[in-house]
This record gives C-alpha cells, sequence and structure tokens, in this order.
C-alpha cells in the first residue's frame, strides 16, 4: 500500500514540474524580443471570405513597401504608445505577443505615416500642457496659502 502511494506521489511530482516547465516556456515565448516588421494590409489576396482571424488581413511589409518616414518615426510611436521595446545597433526588438497583434502593429505602421495623426498629438500636448500649467499653478498657489498660515502661526 505504502509502495502504491510513493508512485503516485512521485508521478504528481513529475506531471507538476512537467506543467511548470510547459508554462515556463510558453511565458518565455511569449515574451521573448523579436524584431520589428512594419505591417501592412494584404490586399492583393483579399477575396472574400470568412475571416476567422484579424491576422488573416494583413502581412508584413518588405522595406520597400513602407514610406521611408515609417523607420524615422517608429520609435516615436512605440514611446508615445508606451509599447516596450528595446533598440539595438538600430534594430528596434518588441516583444513577441506584440508582433504577433497583426492588428496592433499595422495601426503603429500607419500612424508613422499619418499627418492626421502628428496633428492630433501635438493638439493634444498642447492641451496637456495648458492643463498641467493650470494644475501647477493651483498646486504653487495652495502651497503659498498653506506657507503664508504657517509662517503666521509661528510668529505667534
Amino acid at each position: 500500500m505504502k509502495i502504491l502511494k510513493a508512485k503516485n506521489k512521485k508521478k504528481g511530482y513529475v506531471v507538476l514540474v512537467i506543467l511548470i516547465v510547459l508554462l515556463a516556456s510558453y511565458f518565455y515565448w511569449q515574451n521573448r524580443y523579436v524584431e520589428l516588421r512594419p505591417v501592412i494590409l494584404a490586399e492583393e489576396n483579399y477575396t472574400r471570405q470568412l475571416i476567422f482571424f484579424d491576422n488573416d488581413l494583413y502581412k508584413f511589409a518588405e522595406p520597400n513597401e513602407v514610406s521611408p518616414n515609417y523607420f524615422k518615426n517608429i520609435r516615436w510611436v512605440l514611446t508615445r504608445s508606451r509599447q516596450p521595446y528595446i533598440e539595438e545597433n538600430g534594430i528596434i526588438y518588441v516583444r513577441y505577443h506584440y508582433l504577433n497583434d497583426m492588428n496592433l502593429m499595422w495601426n503603429y505602421t500607419t500612424r508613422t505615416t499619418s499627418i492626421k495623426f502628428f496633428k492630433q498629438e501635438k493638439e493634444t500636448d498642447s492641451i496637456n500642457l495648458i492643463y498641467e500649467k493650470e494644475y501647477v499653478d493651483s498646486q504653487k498657489k495652495i502651497i503659498d496659502a498653506c506657507l503664508d498660515t504657517l509662517k503666521t502661526s509661528s510668529a505667534k
């Protein structure tokens, strides 16, 4: 009886270790950094069909298929979108699970060449700066009022 329990316990540990190794390797695979590639619509292959996955609508672009502005602006777009990336030797690397989301990568690709997007970001920045300045000014007034009350109460 004890031998059977010991064997079952060993099998349980083996199964647990295998599950942990599988989960760790899946996590590593999804979070590894891979080279960023521009994504464009796959219109030339498009025929009316049932689409089960969004990724079927997109394809990775060759360097000559995207505007040179893509390569100039992609760092700014990724930083602005709070997308984690690594740059080594002029090559940008993003996490695999982000690159695997072709819709997201297509969005970043179109943003890099969109005048409308950059105008909108400029307007947003100017509005945010106005609100930030108003907030800082209001905080200064509150701090000054607190300092005045402290000075008058400590003088008594």
